[in-house]
């Protein structure tokens, strides 16, 4: 065991004064075993997503207190939930589901106001924010004030009302919860609110097999055991850690018995290795449109 210990993460004769963890057929040993977690991952899932899934905690009643507090932090009034508004949504998200796209407007034309129009809402301005695989409701309205066309919309101080939908489903082949949010104020439609209110785009999460979840308007919870983006964050940080470990052994080794190499270029690995891992610490699921 020593021998082997040696032999894969010191510079030793018997590696050619190379940690066996740094070879290249090593390398692709690894590249090999991320293709079969990511299989297996994808596997157990589908099989048993009570145990291996995408842990989401949304609720309408969090998303609401989140998004007035913002806006009171502003001194802007509170929004009221509206029924109708969140019918609306309600019906946007279905249709998104239904007709499979992405977007603020339907492919058969359908406005963001056509869902609030037919609700029976009447509005003088509205507008509308939409999310996708978000885990919490917290991060899906700190991902809308992170962008500039959402946060006008969360904190116009026109609005009166608001409305949520968290619905379930698959959108594009992907297991997703749609959040969408709707903002209104009541009175006679305005015939250029289309052009003149700001569209908004979308954010994303992470999420269970659909008919998993708490299914509705109201809610998305689901809690496995195993949470899919902790898991492989988990792992990738591990195999990142080994490896700039193993690196920074080698150079420490090789510097002290002064052995001279053609090839390993230490620093620079590791310094790309602590980039991938600070780049990986700073990407969320969530994207916006």
């Amino acid at each position: 065991m020593q021998h082997f210990l040696r032999h894969f993460f010191l510079p030793h004769h018997s590696n050619n004064h190379r940690a066996k963890a740094l070879h290249i057929d090593s390398l692709l040993c690894y590249v090999l075993l991320f293709a079969i977690l990511n299989l297996s991952i994808k596997i157990i899932h589908r099989d048993f997503p009570s145990v291996l899934g995408y842990a989401t905690d949304i609720r309408v009643d969090a998303l609401l207190a989140s998004t007035n507090a913002k806006r009171i932090s502003l001194g802007l009034n509170p929004l009221k939930l509206n029924a109708t508004l969140s019918q609306a949504a309600a019906a946007k998200a279905q249709d998104m589901f239904s007709h499979d796209y992405w977007a603020h407007n339907s492919p058969q034309g359908k406005t963001p106001w056509s869902f609030i129009v037919n609700s029976g809402y009447k509005y003088t301005i509205a507008g509308e924010n939409l999310a996708k695989n978000f885990s919490t409701s917290g991060g899906v309205v700190d991902a809308w004030m992170a962008s500039p066309t959402h946060k006008d919309n969360i904190v116009k101080p026109g609005y009166q009302d608001i409305g949520f939908a968290i619905v379930n489903g698959v959108l594009n082949g992907e297991e997703t919860t749609l959040v969408v949010q709707m903002f209104g104020a009541g009175g006679s439609p305005i015939a250029e609110v289309p052009k003149v209110e700001t569209v908004i785009p979308e954010v994303a999460i992470a999420v269970e097999e659909p008919q998993k979840l708490v299914q509705g308007v109201g809610s998305s919870v689901f809690k496995p055991i195993f949470n899919i983006p902790t898991v492989t964050r988990d792992i990738t940080f591990m195999f990142i850690g080994l490896i700039v470990g193993v690196l920074v052994l080698d150079g420490i080794v090789i510097s002290r018995k002064k052995i001279v190499r053609v090839a390993g270029h230490n620093i620079a690995h590791i310094l790309f290795f602590l980039t991938f891992f600070v780049a990986l610490t700073m990407v969320q699921r969530g994207a916006l449109l």
